[in-house]
């Protein structure tokens, strides 16, 4: 089955975009490429909203308030929520029995990509989670789990 893809070209006169599309007709090979093109967008598209998330953590402050648990929270879900719906996300463009080895490689090449991607966002969510003081890491943090070890005291003279 041939594809079709529309193109919009210039008008030339005042620099207009003619809306009546043309209609190109891609080989294989170049369906191909648009795939492989569209999969690796998907895979780094999250590199895009990285800046945002941290400008968004560094504005929420360190103080727990609702605000900064609430973007803490989806710093934390948004990543692990992501990682489970990967595969779904890019069967909708490797689609079909038809799909060749090459492009199979590719996806699970994207898939790995995206994950890790995915993974650096749980890890800036975790960093966040220890500047509010929600990550154990002192010993006074599990002052509850600790065995009581009774410690002899007395206070008098001894006769």
């Amino acid at each position: 089955s041939k594809a079709t893809v529309s193109v919009l070209y210039w008008a030339g006169v005042g620099g207009k975009i003619n809306m009546s599309a043309q209609k190109k007709v891609l080989s294989p090979h170049e369906q191909l490429e648009v795939k492989k093109r569209k999969i690796w967008e998907l895979a780094t598209s999250p590199r895009k909203q990285m800046a945002m998330m941290m400008f968004m953590m560094w504005l929420s402050g360190n103080e727990l308030n609702i605000f900064p648990i609430m973007i803490t929270g989806q710093a934390v879900y948004s990543p692990i929520s992501s990682i489970m719906g990967a595969t779904k996300l890019f069967s909708k463009v490797v689609d079909g029995i038809d799909t060749s080895a090459e492009l199979r490689e590719e996806r699970r090449n994207a898939v790995i990509t995206y994950i890790l991607h995915q993974l650096v966002f749980f890890c800036i969510g975790l960093v966040k989670c220890y500047y509010l003081g929600l990550v154990p890491t002192h010993a006074i943090d599990w002052i509850d789990h600790r065995p009581y070890l009774p410690i002899e005291t007395s206070a008098g003279f001894a006769m």
